[in-house]
């Protein structure tokens, strides 16, 4: 599979859907399109429309609820899998009106412009340079209009992150723990008591990573069980409770607001 910097994606709802600990492995920003996106950030409840971009930091967990106006509900999304340079990120935080921002950005003419670009790249296979020539002039962007620091706090990258965005890259695959820590280049040992360190497991951080991926499939597909077998999961059952666990509804009922 060729690597990718940025990663789109969409999804859909014809009636509310509540969700919570929805975890955002990697930088990501997220654009209504149609309805209202209603977020509880550090004890603050958040609305979003089409006229803002929700922006989200590697690693965080959403709880929300998408909400259809008139039309259906619709968002896109753009993961990214590439930092920008510190000194830009810097630069963003000097040029910023306020320290204690919410996690918003107000879409202008030309944010627009490069969020389009960004969204169609992924279907055109470019190498890996060209797509670090558009993704750098988006970041660029974000830079001017000071907002560039949301995304990428400038906090040390965790190893649950590094972790987790590894993992994305192919969820549903049978991952062993040795190759990971091969892959990160430490031991078994170094990686189960680095994560520990931070407050999880590997086997935590892999299962949360397939719960984000499934509910791309659901989108995609009304068959559940190819749904649980492409993230990882044998047993339906198995499946349909992890998820629930994770979100707070089962798959089924998640399908029904599709």
């Amino acid at each position: 599979m060729a690597k990718v910097l940025v990663q789109s994606g969409q999804f859909r709802g014809l009636s509310k859907q509540s969700l919570r600990n929805v975890l955002m492995h990697s930088p990501t920003v997220i654009w209504v399109q149609n309805g209202m996106k209603q977020l509880w950030w550090r004890e603050s409840a958040l609305k979003y429309t089409s006229a803002e971009w929700l922006m989200i930091p590697a690693c965080q967990y959403l709880t929300f609820v998408n909400v259809p106006e008139q039309a259906a509900f619709h968002s896109k999304t753009l993961t990214f899998f590439e930092a920008p340079p510190q000194e830009w990120v810097r630069e963003s935080m000097a040029g910023a009106a306020s320290q204690a921002q919410e996690p918003r950005a107000t879409v202008t003419e030309q944010l627009a412009y490069c969020f389009d670009i960004l969204f169609a790249m992924q279907e055109k296979h470019f190498s890996l340079e060209t797509q670090r020539q558009f993704l750098y002039a988006f970041y660029a962007e974000l830079r001017h209009a000071g907002i560039l620091h949301l995304l990428f706090p400038g906090e040390p990258q965790t190893l649950w992150e590094r972790v987790s965005r590894y993992l994305s890259a192919n969820p549903g695959d049978e991952h062993k723990v040795e190759l990971v820590a091969e892959h990160l280049s430490m031991s078994r040992a170094t990686l189960i008591r680095k994560l520990s360190a931070e407050g999880t497991s590997f086997r935590k951080v892999l299962a949360e990573v397939r719960m984000g991926y499934a509910l791309t499939l659901l989108q995609q597909s009304p068959n559940q069980l190819d749904v649980a077998m492409a993230c990882g999961y044998q047993s339906e059952a198995r499946f349909s409770a992890r998820f629930k666990q994770q979100f707070g509804l089962t798959p089924t009922q998640y399908r029904k607001t599709l």
